[in-house]
Parts: structure tokens; C-alpha cells; sequence
């Protein structure tokens, strides 16, 4: 199974922007993760096209499982 950790920022243009992150720690706490957002927005490091990332909207981690087929 394949972990990912799901941000959603609202943006300075009132869009939403997702980040993914492969594989995040395991055992990430909420406060964790809304620390690590908040110096994400703090650095003002992203220039995605939706507008830069002024808050944190949700944060989820979503497990994935691959099953073959063939």
C-alpha cells in the first residue's frame, strides 16, 4: 500500500491548489502537518498557475493499494 499526503491551499486568487507528497512520515500529526503548511506559505516559495498558497484549506492522507491484473 502506497501512502500520500494531500494538501489543499487557498490561494491569494480564491482557487484551490493541491500538493501531493510521496510517502510522508509515518506517523505525521495533524499539527505536524498544518506547521509544515504554514512554512510553506510563510517562504512564499510557490507560484502554481491557480495563485499563491495563502492557507491551509484541508490536509488528508490517502493510502492506495495496486492490484495487477495481468
Amino acid at each position: 500500500m502506497t501512502e500520500k499526503l494531500v494538501l489543499v491551499f487557498t490561494t491569494n486568487e480564491d482557487k484551490r491548489f493541491t500538493l501531493t507528497i510521496n510517502n510522508p512520515k509515518e506517523g505525521i500529526t495533524a499539527a505536524e502537518v498544518e506547521a509544515e503548511a504554514q512554512k510553506i506559505i510563510d517562504e512564499d516559495i510557490l507560484r502554481p498557475n491557480q495563485g499563491i498558497p495563502v492557507s491551509l484549506y484541508s490536509a488528508k492522507i490517502v493510502n492506495t493499494a495496486t492490484t495487477v491484473l495481468k
